[in-house]
């Protein structure tokens, strides 16, 4: 798939979102909603990241009361050119 169409389809995520940073569960969600399966998620998003339409990153999940204290992580998404949050 070419790059601008990958793009494309990234960008319509995370507007959909109104965000610039996702988590991965959002946007296997939304694909899976348009109709996509997980495998060709997962191939959109590894042919995005190799084309540098998205960064992938991981965010630590606190415990409310104990910040310092982590629980897990999440993967996220960040799509490149967008400013920060």
């Amino acid at each position: 798939m070419e790059r601008r169409k990958i793009k494309g389809l990234l960008e319509n995520a995370f507007n959909h979102f109104g965000k610039n940073v996702l988590y991965e569960e959002q946007l296997f969600q939304y694909f899976i909603n348009k109709g996509m399966g997980r495998e060709e998620v997962n191939k959109l998003l590894i042919s995005a990241i190799g084309k540098n339409v998205i960064t992938i990153g991981v965010k630590p999940i606190a415990h409310e009361e104990d910040p310092l204290k982590i629980l897990g992580h999440v993967t996220v998404f960040r799509l490149i050119g967008r400013e920060d949050e």
